[in-house]
């Protein structure tokens, strides 16, 4: 890459910086991924409506999530600018082959060419890299299903969720309409489980008994 070319890619670098720097300059002159933005003010929540709450806290996650963008970006381009300093600006830190002119026009800042790019989102993808880092203390059935590895499709989490519920949950007949009682609730209910049409019901036995001699 003659210079030329760097100082055409530097110039876009410094640009697209520029540009992160003013969209993060509005975000917190607005104050918009700060909590007590979204606050509602008063002593209690107990006489707020839950899913006011919920979009308060929804739209500053969003704002948290990509402040963090913003900040991910501006931190590659940062290292791509000492990229061009050092003389390794456009070699692939993987494989150590040019990153094309197309790649670089689009994403400046690209550290991979598109071939390793690939593998690596691949490889992350397949080994569950994509999934929220909290997951990884949340033991099954709530967290990643321990029976994925197994390829058994036969009896998954809600197949042992329905087990568990004929012991009895914290819905009540009010929760679900059509039941009078728990009686008849757990009576039609648990016999019921994995059904999804009345014709299900019917078993080969009872069906034999049907048929004529």
């Amino acid at each position: 890459m003659n210079r030329q070319e760097t100082e055409h890619y530097r110039q876009l670098l410094l640009k697209a910086l520029n540009g992160i720097g003013n969209t993060m300059g509005m975000m917190k002159s607005n104050r918009e991924a700060e909590q007590d933005r979204y606050a509602s003010g008063e002593l209690s929540n107990y006489d707020n409506h839950p899913a006011d709450l919920g979009t308060e806290l929804y739209l500053l996650q969003m704002n948290n999530a990509l402040k963090v963008h913003e900040e991910n970006i501006m931190s590659d381009i940062k290292e791509a600018l000492e990229r061009i300093d050092r003389g390794v600006y456009g070699i692939c830190v993987h494989c150590g082959k040019e990153i094309s002119p197309e790649r670089l026009e689009v994403r400046p800042y690209a550290k991979m060419c598109l071939r390793c790019q690939e593998a690596v989102e691949s490889s992350n993808l397949r080994q569950g890299k994509d999934r929220p880092v909290e997951e990884l203390v949340i033991d099954a059935p709530f967290g990643r299903k321990y029976l994925n590895k197994q390829e058994d499709d036969e009896h998954e989490g809600m197949d042992q969720l329905r087990d568990l519920m004929k012991y009895g949950s914290s819905d009540s007949p009010q929760d679900l309409g059509g039941y009078h009682d728990y009686k008849e609730y757990y009576t039609n209910e648990t016999d019921k489980q994995g059904i999804t049409d009345d014709i299900d019901q019917i078993s080969n036995e009872e069906y034999k008994r049907q048929l004529p001699d």
